[in-house]
């Protein structure tokens, strides 16, 4: 047996099969398939690591359906890491999985800057001379296999480039970098140039690496743990130059994979910013109303695994007349979960519905979610029901409630 088979069986091993998790998770929960559970794929992955179960398509399928939405981990009385569990067996496994080529396509933009410019020059191109409404009333995105991936794009936002840095607009307080992402810069600019804004006028000098890259998750999820290894190291690199009191995220998504490197010198600093920002010396008496309907959208990975998404209501209802309120407690995953909703439509577009339908039962000016894919996933749901709410990160707010 091999050194990581016996990992996989020693936190396997660690779960008591009590099922509390069940509930909790997506999948389980519309299929009744205890294959599609925590309980399940751990059973599953403990029969492959112990050699009493070869790998199979079926298998694969089990393991490949799960969106790691880490709900399970925070209901778990064991606290079995199943998240890692998952990404490990992935990662040993690798090899026997087919990626879709929607996948790779997010993959080599989110890794490679080189590719992100030319999809912004030809996102625009695509949109501006009508080629986009063209193509969906030819259908040549379902010619090519890239219906999912092409329903999540937004409308092209001009735009400046980016500095490297900015100052402090007041005296300054501190320093602190600014995590953009891979794809925030591309599809929601806004996002970017809000943080900017708000961080400036508050007395941080901020600080934008050129070579930061993708966080890794999307190679991590996938099983690419060399790749991912790669990007945390040049994260860890880009981020190291300046004394910075904290490494501040714009997607939560990104937030827990870099909370997760090895550097701990590097993790501890990571922050999303309206956790960072609730934490902050912050004048309130500088904001506007804001006026309109507000729902408030939990990433799964802001409340299962940076479990800091109270920080962002609490941030929120400092704003004078919002009018916001959260979506319940028990709403799950909207089923985007990185590349999950490219390779499962079917199960994320049901579970986006769920949430759109909670969503709606109120009035609904603006929907605010922390993390761009899970934003993108619910705006495109929003337009094919068309339904005229914006999707906007809390920043963003803010931002736009400044004096």
């Amino acid at each position: 047996m091999t050194d990581i088979k016996k990992q996989l069986l020693s936190v396997a091993d660690s779960c008591v099969k009590c099922g509390i998790c069940a509930p909790h998770c997506p999948t389980y929960t519309h299929t009744q398939n205890e294959n599609e559970s925590p309980r399940g794929r751990i059973a599953l992955i403990q029969a492959w690591a112990g050699g009493n179960l070869p790998i199979s398509e079926n298998l694969l399928s089990h393991i490949d359906s799960c969106l790691l939405c880490r709900a399970c981990e925070k209901a778990c009385p064991a606290v079995v890491p199943y998240g890692k569990l998952i990404d490990d067996f992935r990662a040993e496994i690798h090899d026997d999985i087919s990626t879709k080529n929607s996948v790779k396509i997010v993959k080599s933009i989110a890794e490679n800057k080189g590719v992100q410019n030319f999809v912004k020059s030809s996102l625009r191109f695509y949109q501006k001379n009508n080629l986009q409404e063209t193509a969906r009333f030819l259908r040549l995105p379902k010619l090519f296999g890239l219906t999912e991936l092409e329903r999540l794009v937004p409308n092209f936002q001009e735009h400046e480039t980016l500095k490297n840095y900015y100052d402090a607009k007041n005296e300054a307080k501190g320093d602190v970098g600014l995590f953009v992402g891979c794809m925030g810069e591309l599809f929601d600019f806004e996002t970017v140039n809000s943080a900017i804004k708000v961080l400036t006028h508050i007395g941080f000098n901020v600080y934008l690496p050129e070579n930061q890259t993708c966080c890794g998750a999307l190679a991590l999820h996938d099983g690419d743990k060399k790749g991912a290894s790669k990007l945390e190291k040049q994260n860890e690199l880009a981020f190291s130059a300046e004394n910075l009191q904290a490494i501040v995220t714009i997607a939560s998504g990104c937030g827990v994979t870099l909370r997760e490197y090895s550097a701990k010198n590097f993790t501890t600093k990571v922050l999303d910013i309206s956790h960072f920002l609730s934490q902050t010396d912050f004048d309130f008496s500088i904001l506007k109303p804001f006026s309109g309907n507000v729902r408030l959208h939990s990433p799964c990975s802001l409340k299962n695994g940076l479990k800091t998404d109270k920080s962002v209501l609490k941030l929120l209802q400092q704003i004078p007349e919002i009018n916001i309120s959260a979506l319940p407690e028990t709403t799950q995953c909207c089923g985007a979960a990185g590349s999950y909703s490219l390779r499962h439509d079917e199960m994320a577009k049901t579970l986006l519905n769920e949430l759109l339908t909670t969503t709606l039962e109120k009035p609904t000016d603006y929907l605010v979610s922390s993390n761009i894919g899970c934003a993108l996933h619910i705006a495109a749901g929003l337009r094919e029901r068309g339904e005229n709410v914006e999707v906007i990160h809390p920043i963003v707010v803010l931002a736009r409630s400044l004096i």
